[in-house]
């Protein structure tokens, strides 16, 4: 498998983590951040009406979320496929069950969210659901490695 060089691993990882906390604060304070910076994008779903269909065309919207959104993917995915600086078949496995463990745990906490969760407070579940597996997978990876070379 194709990873990225070990050096970008710890860079990312920092802007990985630092924007995460501050998804958490925006999420979990209602903080108006997103009006800060005002952009005029254009809209193909989000208006008024059924699934948003009815209103087309040009809008004004804080863009901190999705600036958020992309830091915390890209960094999180720089971070996730980049080799340590002695990549071996060990650590390739302990990487392959990382990522499988995550993936598992995370479909099955959002089945569990299915049944116990709803309203709105539904739609920011799925929102956690989306950062949850590259998190999960850190997490995993690096108790995991830890216990690999402690041993």
């Amino acid at each position: 498998m194709k990873l990225l060089h070990y050096k970008t691993k710890w860079p990312a990882t920092v802007v990985f983590y630092l924007s995460l906390l501050l998804g958490i604060f925006i999420l979990s304070t209602d903080y108006e951040i997103s009006n800060m910076w005002e952009v005029p994008v254009y809209s193909l779903f989000g208006g008024e009406g059924i699934f948003g269909l009815e209103k087309q065309g040009w809008t004004k919207t804080g863009f901190v979320d999705e600036i958020l959104t992309i830091l915390i993917v890209c960094s999180g995915l720089i971070a996730t496929f980049s080799r340590e600086k002695v990549e071996d078949e060990l650590i390739s496995k302990i990487r392959l069950e990382s990522l499988s463990l995550a993936i598992i745990i995370n479909y099955g906490l959002l089945l569990v969210a299915n049944f116990l969760i709803f309203g709105l407070f539904y739609f920011d579940t799925l929102i956690v659901f989306l950062f949850a597996p590259i998190i999960m997978f850190n997490i995993i990876f690096q108790i995991r490695l830890y216990k690999y070379y402690r041993s």
